[in-house]
Order: C-alpha cells, then structure tokens, then sequence
C-alpha cells in the first residue's frame, strides 16, 4: 500500500471519528484515533511528539492536517521499526503479491437460484478493496511437511514418520498376569 493510499485511509477513520463534522478531534477522540491508527500499522505515529506539539500551542483539537504533519515525528525523525521483520519463527512480514492490489483480486462467482440465495453467496459476491486486505502477513510460506517432527524430553528433536499418542491415559489399566492386579481408582 501506498503511502498516499495509507493517508486516504486514515482520512477516512478521521472522518469516522470525527462524528460532528466539525473537522477537528477533542483530546478523547485523538486518543481513540491515535488507537485505531497504531491498529492499522500502515503509518508511524510518534505520539509523543503530537502530545508536545499540542502542549506547545496549547491546544485541545487537532485537525487532520496538523495529525499528518506531527505524526512522522519532528524534523530528522527516523522510523525506528524494521518493515521487512521476521517473527521467533523466522516468517517474513512482507504481505505475498495476491494480497497487495485489490484490484487483482479474482474470485470465481457461482451463479444460484434467485429463490434460494444464501447470505454467504451475498456477502462473497462483492468484490474486496484495498482496507480490506492484510497490511502484514504472519502466514507459513505455504509448505508442506513429509515428517512428523517430535521433541521428546532430554533429547533433541527427533524426525518420526508414525505418529504415537503420548497423551493422558484415562482407561482401567488391566494386568496381563492376573486380574486380581487391576489398578482400579
């Protein structure tokens, strides 16, 4: 997503918010704003830098066009987080190509009987928009595994293509000698 595209969004959250029409948000809204932005995570937003910047003009609102200025930080600021991040697991945060045009996005819609639509068909006969699609991708890289992969205690992880179930036994243990040595709880 662009960075044009990111504004336009977020001009639309700010317009959301703004439930007066008066084109600025008290201190309370910023704050629900600032929430749902930081939500988003399709732009930084230094918060401290807007609060010293309302503190400065000794403000209480603050229009869309001071929250783009300010939010970015002062002169010099340099974004601190990484775009391209890896999760513990080593996954990439960078959103696979069917995700980041929404206009290339392609379904195959079924045509049903006007009598018997479903709710389901209704709401996938529309097609997505850019807001609708992930910003970030925590997804697998989409491959399969041949093994079942099992670490047991005091060893290191061990491939195993049958698989065991090691969980808790909740049946009668019955001997094998006799059955006067049942185990009954």
């Amino acid at each position: 997503m662009s960075q044009a595209e990111a504004w336009f969004v977020i001009g639309r959250l700010f317009k959301v918010i703004d439930k007066q029409k008066r084109g600025y948000l008290d201190l309370d809204q910023l704050v629900d704003f600032v929430a749902e932005v930081k939500k988003m995570d399709i732009v930084a937003v230094d918060e401290a830098h807007i609060v010293g910047q309302l503190q400065e003009s000794d403000s209480e609102k603050i229009t869309f066009a001071q929250f783009q200025d300010w939010a970015y930080g002062p002169p010099g600021y340099v974004d601190e987080v990484e775009h391209d991040t890896k999760d513990p697991f080593g996954n990439s945060s960078l959103v696979p190509k069917r995700f980041v045009d929404a206009e290339q996005f392609r379904s195959n819609v079924k045509v049903q009987h006007p009598c018997y639509t479903t709710t389901g068909h209704d709401i996938g006969i529309k097609r997505p928009s850019q807001v609708d699609m992930p910003v970030k991708w925590r997804g697998k890289e989409g491959v399969f595994t041949t093994d079942f992969v099992m670490s047991e205690p005091g060893k290191t992880a061990v491939t195993i293509n049958n698989y065991t179930n090691r969980g808790l036994r909740t049946n009668k243990t019955y001997s094998k000698v006799h059955s006067e040595f049942d185990i009954d709880f």
